[in-house]
């Protein structure tokens, strides 16, 4: 009886810990508490920046110069331990670009049969790039904008830190060239009186 006892004081304790708040700061956009590793706060202001940076780069003011250029949105990777509500970053990255008004987007219904005739799941990757090529030439697209949110712990004096990344890349699908790339991150402090992850 003792012992069950104990067994749940310290999973109590240790879910507890988890549930310390996280300050973010020291990254690119300014401090923020939250009880979430990754949440609503982080998917906005990272949607928005890479919509922006991607907006102003040479190569897509260059493209969109003279028309809207068709381009499909991959669904974003999460390739961390911890659950990223990549469906709805992919949904705020697509609604942000259709604002903008700069591109023309494949019909979604499209795209889920061209995956199912080839086979893919909706979180398969395109492995290589003469897959994505003939993908983007069946739904009928120009480019591909795909991407993946990536993190890495480390251990400091201060406590725990997480940087999550995001990196996006469109690639012309005729050429398979990828016309820019880029990335942006918000970093995640633990306080030091919770619990190890």
């Amino acid at each position: 009886m003792k012992k069950s006892v104990m067994a749940l004081l310290a999973a109590a304790t240790l879910l507890g810990g988890c549930a310390q708040p996280i300050n973010y700061g020291g990254g690119l956009h300014g401090l923020e508490s939250a009880v979430t590793n990754f949440g609503s706060s982080d998917l906005e202001k990272l949607s928005s920046s890479m919509v922006d940076k991607m907006l102003a780069s040479s190569a897509v003011r260059s493209m969109t110069a003279s028309g809207e250029p068709i381009v499909v949105v991959d669904s974003i990777k999460n390739q961390t331990r911890h659950h990223v509500d990549t469906q709805d970053l992919t949904a705020i990255i697509t609604e942000r670009l259709q604002d903008s008004g700069k591109f023309k987007f494949v019909d979604p219904a499209r795209v889920k049969a061209v995956r199912q005739q080839l086979n893919f799941r909706e979180d398969d990757r395109f492995v290589n790039q003469s897959t994505a090529i003939q993908f983007g030439n069946m739904v009928g697209a120009q480019y591909m904008l795909y991407g993946h949110v990536s993190t890495v712990m480390k251990s400091t004096s201060n406590g725990k830190q997480a940087y999550y990344k995001v990196t996006m890349r469109l690639m012309d699908l005729k050429s398979g060239v990828i016309e820019w790339s880029d990335q942006d991150q918000v970093i995640q402090r633990a306080s030091t009186n919770s619990a190890a992850w």
